[in-house]
């Protein structure tokens, strides 16, 4: 892994370096909540998913981390043995695909001026009969 530092599950696993990656996103994006705040709620989601075997509470809290030369098996052999595990990383990938889809986000540049800018605001309103309107602000 990177460096030697950890495994998949290491430091990069814990509330700390969650929370300083959202502020460190929410000041690259110049503020725009519309980006930073999605991404601060799915890492919460992905260490409450990966529970119990992080870190949570790392530098605060010591932990014996255990080095694993090529992480890449154990992920393999979670993901075709485990059903929670397959389940939630086809979940993360469609919300992914989704995500670039939505935003037509085909290029590098595509996805960096997504991120400098505020994406255009959708607005969704139900009609009398039914029919969903959408606007785009």
């Amino acid at each position: 892994m990177f460096l030697r530092l950890v495994n998949g599950r290491g430091y990069f696993h814990s509330l700390f370096v969650v929370f300083l990656c959202f502020v460190i996103l929410f000041l690259v994006t110049k503020g725009n909540k519309s980006v930073s705040f999605p991404f601060l709620i799915g890492m919460l989601f992905h260490l409450l998913l990966d529970l119990p075997n992080i870190p949570l509470f790392y530098p605060f809290i010591s932990y014996d981390f255990q080095y694993i030369e090529n992480p890449l098996p154990y992920w393999i052999h979670d993901f075709l043995t485990k059903p929670l595990v397959q389940t939630t990383e086809i979940i993360g990938i469609v919300c992914l695909l989704f995500i670039v889809i939505r935003n037509k986000l085909y290029s590098f540049k595509d996805i960096a001026d997504y991120l400098r800018t505020n994406p255009k605001a959708i607005i969704y309103s139900i009609e009398k009969d039914s029919e969903i309107i959408i606007s785009e602000d």
